[in-house]
């Protein structure tokens, strides 16, 4: 028995040009779990002097944490030229304007005029989809100095087959993929990890992934479910959700369920640009060693 899954739609010739809308950067700006560990991870890693980028910067905040943490100078790259204004502002409303420097510019290709100690990029979600983390994160690792470090550090992806809840609201909605979790999604296997990123390593956002999982029930997968843990710094570590990180991503398989026994192993293939939809993911289920 085999299911790919396949929408159709062609991936993106560039996904990093995305622009987070107001909306989604006082959603970062006011998750406090995420804030909490990011502040904790950007004062653990900068030091006094040091040069930072902070790379999809937003409000400016994290930019200013570094500022905060002893950052010599600190650039806040953000492709929304609306937040330019709102970098500055809430940088001299700080007291740290003559440390921050605002540009407008796509993090995954702008060039910096100088080397950096510190890379900050979060612009995370499960199975790297929608945000061009690894994009941004490969271009400007570059500029980072011997010893450089990047926060967040390290995440790990993973991947389980799962009964999806369809039905909501008196209508069938199993098109589109989706970040939160029904009551009437349920487990069909153990999950098991399929991208683990050391952001300081080269990363290939072309993911092609063969992961195989061991069947926990009787049931059919009509979905499978996505997954992720962050390391921000050495020892601060996240795998539960906050209101805006560590969402599951739910994609459904479009080509119908496939049987799960409990006991057997399966595979899955994973297929997909990152920083994509999750609807240009293609995916196959099969039985191991069909």
């Amino acid at each position: 028995m085999v299911s790919s899954s396949d929408s159709g739609a062609a991936a993106s010739n560039d996904v990093t040009d995305k622009a987070f809308t107001t909306y989604d950067i006082q959603a970062c700006l006011f998750d406090p779990q995420r804030v909490e560990y990011l502040r904790n991870a950007i004062f653990q890693t900068v030091k006094p002097g040091d040069v930072v980028v902070d790379a999809g910067s937003g409000s400016g905040l994290l930019g200013m944490f570094a500022a905060q943490a002893g950052a010599a100078r600190v650039y806040c790259l953000e492709l929304n030229p609306e937040f330019i204004r709102v970098i500055e502002e809430n940088a001299r409303r700080n007291g740290l304007e003559h440390k921050i420097i605002a540009r407008c510019g796509n993090a995954a290709t702008y060039e910096l005029p100088e080397k950096v100690d510190v890379l900050i990029s979060e612009v995370i979600s499960a199975g790297f989809f929608f945000e061009p983390q690894l994009q941004i994160v490969g271009h400007l690792r570059k500029f980072l100095k011997p010893g450089g470090a990047v926060v967040p550090s390290l995440m790990k992806n993973y991947v389980e087959l799962i009964d999806a809840q369809e039905e909501l609201y008196g209508l069938r909605l199993n098109f589109d993929s989706r970040f939160t979790e029904l009551a009437g999604d349920h487990s069909l296997s153990r999950a098991a990890p399929y991208l683990d990123t050391d952001f300081l390593d080269p990363s290939d956002p072309m993911v092609d992934a063969r992961i195989r999982v061991m069947g926990t029930g009787e049931g059919m997968a009509n979905a499978v479910k996505i997954t992720y843990d962050i390391e921000f710094a050495a020892g601060i570590w996240a795998d539960k959700p906050t209101e805006f990180l560590l969402n599951p991503q739910i994609i459904f398989l479009t080509t119908g369920p496939v049987q799960i026994h409990a006991g057997q192993e399966y595979e899955i293939s994973l297929n997909y640009l990152a920083g994509d939809s999750p609807l240009t993911c293609k995916i196959g289920v099969l039985p191991a060693g069909a």
